[in-house]
């Protein structure tokens, strides 16, 4: 699994910063972030 491209994405929904990707949430909140983002993308 690429997380640099999960990562990004999640990143450029705005869900969270870099920082709290890095201090306060984990991998699995990240893989949750990225889900949300695909079905906003997808109803949007």
């Amino acid at each position: 699994m690429n997380m640099s491209a999960i990562m990004g994405r999640v990143l450029g929904s705005g869900q969270a910063t870099l920082h709290e990707l890095q201090t306060v949430y984990d991998s699995e909140d990240m893989l949750l972030m990225d889900e949300a983002a695909m079905v906003w993308r997808y109803n949007g």
